[in-house]
């Protein structure tokens, strides 16, 4: 990963100053702009996502690779214009002969301040970050892992009813926007093809592979368990051994099942969909008014 403070001249895009690199996911880099162009939205992020990184020139499959992933990022836009659940696309940059395309979206809340963003000392605020501000690993209240469940499970929904896969749901893909929690990494997005290639980790993997909308479902079960339990997702499906004297307990076994079922390996067993996983949340939520 490049240092922060050496920016790539190619990044310098029109209407915006490139401050500093925030993350990393997929084939690009995602850097903290600031824009010229909008007082609502002063910062922005932008993601670039390079040629070279699907392979060398000449490659066939690298270029297929890359035309893949825009035509992913187009996909989203269409489909993230009419819902509140998905990531905003405020504009895409195609920049083929210098070897790359870009695209600017909704910057993550900061970790501390919200969207009051002091862009020398922002961090995103990620589920991952989230999960570790403290310095340490934690467990969110068991009511704000349902509504954050919940938020989730319909953006998938979205996606999957309009015929793509996310294919990397985990806590470092989740970003919080006016409190929102919402996917990124979404140039990763696609139809139901396994010859894409996934940077899912193993352990928030589906056994039968990551492009399938039930593989997203197994996903996100893991990472609600990490948002319940506090744990690492290598220790599921171990619970905390003093599990039984928190206060919402009961809440807290109520979501386990639902952990469970979508982190079914025998699809028999698992979720069929996001809309189906959805109304079990939304149970939980309306059994604790």
């Amino acid at each position: 990963m490049q240092a922060a403070s050496k920016i790539p001249p190619q990044h310098h895009e029109a209407g915006y100053d490139c401050i500093k690199e925030i993350g990393s996911g997929g084939y690009g880099y995602v850097y903290l702009l600031s824009s010229k162009q909008s007082s609502s939205q002063p910062y922005v992020a932008g993601k670039f996502v390079h040629r070279h990184a699907f392979g060398f020139p000449g490659d066939p499959a690298g270029g297929e690779g890359y035309k893949r992933a825009l035509e992913g990022l187009q996909n989203f836009r269409s489909v993230s214009i009419e819902s509140e659940y998905l990531l905003r696309i405020f504009e895409v940059r195609e920049r083929h002969e210098e070897g790359y395309f870009c695209y600017m979206m909704e910057l993550a809340d900061d970790i501390e301040s919200g969207r009051d963003v002091n862009a020398h000392a922002y961090k995103p605020r990620t589920l991952k970050n989230e999960l570790e501000r403290s310095g340490q690993r934690r467990r969110l209240p068991a009511k704000q892992c349902i509504d954050t469940a919940i938020v989730l499970a319909r953006g998938l929904q979205v996606l999957h009813e309009s015929g793509f896969t996310h294919r990397d749901v985990r806590p470092s893909n989740i970003i919080f926007v006016d409190g929102v929690p919402k996917l990124a990494d979404i140039d990763l997005l696609a139809g139901n093809d396994a010859a894409l290639a996934s940077y899912i980790p193993k352990d928030y993997a589906a056994p039968e592979g990551c492009h399938s909308n039930r593989a997203d479902i197994f996903s996100l079960g893991k990472t609600i368990y990490e948002m319940c339990t506090g744990l690492s997702v290598k220790s599921y499906p171990c619970l905390p051994p003093d599990i039984r004297h928190w206060d919402d307990h009961r809440m807290m076994l109520d979501i386990n099942r639902i952990i469970a079922k979508s982190c079914a390996r025998d699809l028999r067993k698992r979720y069929g969909s996001a809309r189906e996983m959805l109304s079990d949340l939304e149970g939980i939520s309306q059994k604790d008014r």
